[in-house]
């Protein structure tokens, strides 16, 4: 296996046991224990634990290893925020640009992710993955691929804060988000009506942060 390969499959497996909360928030996460963990060298495994601290996923701590970092709520406040700078002006790009086809792929994705009417359980990791893909796809109709690659690590890093600080695990407690939301935002688009596009993508956005901020309080 080539190195580059090692390495992303060890900083997938860290990224992923750091969101289902097998370290615990503020563990120090040591490479000869992770290597030994999972069968590697630890070539790979610092190298991947420097890609986390670039992403500010971890931090260094000098002769003891990496630091998971605390998200909190002000991270999902200042990533929405992002996303609303970014998603709601290209929507009169997209408008413009969108073709038929990518209208009736987003249409597409719309169903298959209306977990109520298809009577299906999700969790929200997968809930969260979905909307992911329909953003992207949305906003790479506005042609600019730099807007989209921030878009897309400004949702991993907001998803990122809300499972350290909400998720739970369980299977059974995201199943009726509703899929309307989407459905108006495609339909506003096809009409190319701008303002309405941008109120729903907006309100959608917005949502997120209302869902998670403060839950359970």
């Amino acid at each position: 296996m080539r190195p580059e390969t090692l390495k992303k499959q060890v900083y997938e497996r860290i990224l992923d046991g750091i969101i289902r909360k097998e370290y615990p928030v503020d563990s120090i996460l040591k490479e000869k224990e992770l290597s030994d963990q999972f069968g590697v060298s630890k070539a790979p495994v610092r190298e991947a634990l420097i890609e986390l601290s670039k992403e500010d996923i971890v931090r260094s701590i000098p002769r003891a290893g990496y630091r998971i970092v605390q998200f909190t709520e002000k991270d999902i406040r200042e990533a929405t925020e992002l996303r609303l700078m970014l998603e709601v002006p290209s929507v009169s790009r997209i408008i413009g640009q969108i073709r038929k086809d990518e209208i009736e792929r987003l249409y597409a994705m719309v169903d298959e992710f209306n977990y109520t009417k298809h009577g299906v359980t999700v969790p929200l990791d997968t809930w969260w993955h979905n909307n992911t893909r329909f953003h992207l796809a949305l906003n790479a109709a506005a042609r600019n691929t730099l807007v989209t690659a921030t878009l897309e690590n400004t949702l991993h890093r907001l998803w990122r804060a809300i499972a350290q600080l909400f998720w739970t695990g369980n299977p059974d407690e995201y199943l009726s988000f509703e899929s309307d939301t989407h459905q108006s935002l495609i339909a506003a688009i096809e009409e190319k009506n701008q303002a309405a596009a941008e109120d729903v993508l907006t309100r959608d956005v917005i949502s997120i942060e209302e869902k998670f901020s403060f839950r359970g309080r």
